[in-house]
Order: structure tokens, then sequence, then C-alpha cells
């Protein structure tokens, strides 16, 4: 298929050793969106981390570019490189999490459709997690080394996204991309922008990964036994639902089994 409204920025490429990327989320609310048949992006006014959402909205009009709207999904390029620290990062008051596995071509089908119908266009970037966070405050000031790049006489759109790029190094171990919808005005609903979506009908998500129980050490726990018990109860009853959701394979993690 031909993606007239894709667009790479950075000349950055899906990894070509694979065919999936991957999110992490909570279970409840990737339960509530395959129900609802609703894949959901953001507005970056929601981003947690206020120096990633530091140039969203600007004023580049002297610049040659007026600012457009723009809803995110976030995905990563990688599913076990500091495994532990998305699973602690991506769980929302101690609730399960998952880790999906998305087919890229069936992604990016459903995008080109998405913007062609809805009159979007659609921009995939990798984050740059280069600087820290002086780098960043600093970065529309003339004297700042990488001032030019980011803030050329003629500001294209591209220029305007690849801010929206922008995280700082300690956030580098999520090898994270961003997917962007650009469109004049977007109108969102509490800052989110929902999508059809048929996960199964599509094969959108070839597996999901439970996140994992705390570990249970047999050595002064005299229930340990008990605990086991009832989260294999629960993880396999999880399992089952999502099976009928989805269709695809699901699975628990084993981080912390011995």
């Amino acid at each position: 298929m031909e993606f007239s409204h894709i667009h790479m920025l950075n000349d950055y490429s899906f990894p070509k050793d694979k065919s999936t990327v991957f999110k992490y989320m909570a279970l409840n609310r990737f339960v509530n969106s395959v129900k609802s048949n609703q894949l959901v992006f953001v507005s970056p006014e929601s981003w947690y981390d206020p120096f990633e959402q530091l140039y969203h909205g600007i004023d580049c009009s002297s610049r040659g570019y007026i600012t457009e709207d723009i809803a995110c999904m976030c995905v990563s390029e990688k599913s076990s490189t500091n495994e532990d620290a998305c699973w602690r990062v991506y769980s929302e008051s101690n609730d399960k999490t998952v880790r999906i596995s998305i087919e890229q071509s069936v992604l990016l089908d459903l995008l080109e459709n998405f913007a062609a119908k809805n009159g979007y266009e659609v921009y995939i970037g990798k984050v740059n997690y280069l600087f820290e966070k002086q780098d960043i405050k600093n970065l529309h000031v003339i004297s700042n080394p990488n001032h030019a790049a980011y803030f050329p006489d003629k500001m294209t759109r591209e220029h305007y996204l690849s801010l929206m790029l922008l995280k700082r190094k300690a956030f580098q171990y999520e090898n994270e991309v961003r997917i962007f919808l650009v469109k004049d005005k977007i109108v969102f609903s509490n800052n989110l922008l929902k999508i059809e979506c048929d996960y199964k009908k599509l094969g959108l998500v070839s597996n999901v990964v439970l996140s994992p129980y705390p570990p249970i050490r047999e050595q002064g726990d005299f229930a340990y036994k008990v605990r086991e018990k009832i989260n294999k109860i629960e993880s396999d009853q999880i399992k089952r639902e999502l099976k009928d959701l989805l269709g695809c394979r699901i699975q628990q993690s084993q981080l912390y089994k011995v």
C-alpha cells in the first residue's frame, strides 16, 4: 500500500528486523479501548514531563510556520530493554499493566486510511534523548549551538514536530517512537482523540504480555503457595478474557519467576 499521508521525521524508519512495535499501558485502559473499538491519541498537553511539552503550541508565524494541532501516540521499538523500569513507570496506581505488540503494517494501513478520510497528515519520528533540561530550555536562544537546527529562519512543520520529539536523557531507556496526527484544528475530548479501530478484525495486536507479579519467596513467607495459586488463577482469567477479545497470543510476564 502506498502511504501518501504518512511521513517519517528525520529520516526515521520502523525497525526492519521485526514486524511489531510495542506499547505499555494500563490493562483497564487497553480493555476499554478494545471493547469500544478505539485507538487513542493524546494531546501533548497531557504529557507528564514539562520539558517535553515546553515548545508545544508556540507561535512560529514570524518564521513562516503557522502552528497546527497535533495528537500523539507513543510506542517503543524494543520490548525488553529495562523491562523492570517500564513496568514500574507505566503502571497506574498499582493496577495491572500490559505490553502489547502492534503490527507495523496494520498500524500504517489504519493510519493512512484515517488520514485520507479525515484530512490529517501522519508523521512518525524517534524521540531525541541527547539533551538535558537546560539544553532544551535554552534551545530557542540564538547563542545555543543547536538553535539553528530547531529554529531556522524558515520553519516548517517538520521543524516544529522535531521539537515535539525532545526528551531528556533520563528517559532514554524507553526507546520511544512518536506517531503524530496533524491538522489545522483537532477537536479533543479531555485531551484525547479516538479513532475507529476493530482490533480483532484488523489483527492490530499480535501479542499481549501481562505485567509480572511481585516476587514470592518461599523462605520467610509461610503463605507463599497460596499467593502463587491466587496469582495463577487471576492470570488465567485475564488471559482467557483477552483471548476472547483479541484472538491473539496472551502471555504472563515471568520477570521475577525463579
